[in-house]
This record gives structure tokens, C-alpha cells and sequence, in this order.
């Protein structure tokens, strides 16, 4: 009997540097037409949560512009550049981050990315 192995085509990834966030692909998908997110931490859960933010939404002035951060859309990934939050995630999984690789998901419901701190790959 054959056990099949997951692929990594369809598996959404974060990968956490010293100083960004990398999206893969497949993540990144709900960002590819906005500018802007927020971040949020949950260190109870071991959670970060990243919510795309439309022009509309900052039009309508529903987020503190305070909240929201930079997005780069490149081919196939997404960055967002947060040198503070990931001092505060690596004091979250004691250790320093410098590439490590998180499984996410994205929950449309509360329309936001959720990776898991508990789920390196």
C-alpha cells in the first residue's frame, strides 16, 4: 500500500526572515490587488494574522492608517517588510528568524492569512 506524500504546489507558505515576511504563491493569492495589510499577533495561540486592506477600505477610513503596512506584489511571491513585528515573533518561538518556513491558511471568513507559529515545515 502506497502512502502519497503531500506536494508543495498548492500549500500555502510564510517564510520569515530577520527583517520580512515572504509569501509564496499560493498565499499571496488574496493580496495580489492591494497595497496595503495589517498584522496582527496572537500570543496566546502562537498566531499571526495578515488581512489584506483595499483602496476602498482606506477611502472609507475603516483602518487607522497607523495600522496598515506596505505590501510588494512581485511574480509569484509577496513581501511585506516589518522589521519590529519579527522581533517580537522571534521572541515568540525563541528563536532568532531567519528563514523559516510556516504552513497558513487563509480564512475567508474573517478574510484574513493565518500562519501558524506551531507549524514550521
Amino acid at each position: 500500500m502506497f502512502e502519497w506524500s503531500k506536494g508543495n504546489a498548492f500549500l500555502k507558505v510564510v517564510t520569515i526572515y530577520n527583517n520580512n515576511f515572504t509569501l509564496n504563491n499560493c498565499a499571496m493569492q488574496q493580496f495580489k490587488d492591494c497595497k496595503w495589510c495589517m498584522i496582527g499577533i496572537d500570543r496566546t495561540n502562537k498566531q499571526i494574522a495578515i488581512k489584506p486592506i483595499s483602496k476602498q477600505q482606506i477611502d472609507l477610513n475603516i483602518y487607522p492608517l497607523e495600522n496598515l503596512h506596505k505590501i510588494f506584489i512581485g511574480k509569484g511571491y509577496a513581501r511585506i517588510s516589518n522589521k519590529t513585528m519579527i522581533n517580537e515573533i522571534s521572541k515568540l518561538i525563541n528563536q532568532e528568524c531567519n528563514g523559516q518556513k510556516f504552513a497558513c491558511e487563509y480564512d475567508e471568513h474573517e478574510d484574513m492569512l493565518i500562519i501558524d507559529l506551531n507549524n514550521m515545515i
